[in-house]
């Protein structure tokens, strides 16, 4: 049961975050399925509010398939800075998926400045859910952390004796 938790909890969370963001904005009940490819917020808002049941299928899929075995990873990591050099590797995974997203939805009459912008702001989205989601995670990790099974040593149970 812990393990289904690990795999819909996090994306379930993070994906009602969004969806309570998206559907309390005041363009909601404006948002046109039209207005997708636009490059806006907007545009953002609407394939989120059309699409939302694929993109938690897949956040689903992405949980299990990696998120969660790499998790399971980083948690047997001894030393800090490893943790540290994963946590930065997402940040950058994360910068390079929205400057790439950033770059396909930026219209090339506008400055660089737009780019910019929309890329920080694709950034902010996607590291906004993967913060959560670790969150999550580690939440669901901390009882095992906390009750670890002991397994006494031959000496201790010696010494029972």
């Amino acid at each position: 049961m812990k393990k289904l938790f690990k795999y819909i909890l996090p994306p379930f969370i993070g994906f009602t975050g969004y969806f309570l963001a998206v559907r309390y904005s005041g363009v909601y009940f404006q948002l046109q399925i039209d207005e997708m490819g636009e490059g806006t917020v907007q545009s953002f808002m609407a394939y989120y509010r059309y699409f939302l049941p694929l993109l938690f299928v897949v956040a689903v899929l992405t949980q299990g398939l990696i998120v969660v075995p790499i998790w399971n990873k980083v948690l047997a990591y001894q030393k800090w800075y490893s943790k540290l050099v994963d946590f930065v590797s997402v940040v950058f995974i994360c910068l390079l998926f929205a400057s790439g997203i950033s770059y396909l939805i930026s219209d090339p009459q506008h400055h660089i400045h737009r780019f910019i912008k929309l890329s920080l702001f694709m950034t902010a989205v996607q590291m906004g859910y993967w913060l959560i989601n670790v969150l999550i995670l580690y939440l669901l990790d901390l009882k095992r952390k906390s009750h670890p099974t002991t397994k006494k040593t031959e000496t201790e149970r010696d010494e029972q004796i």
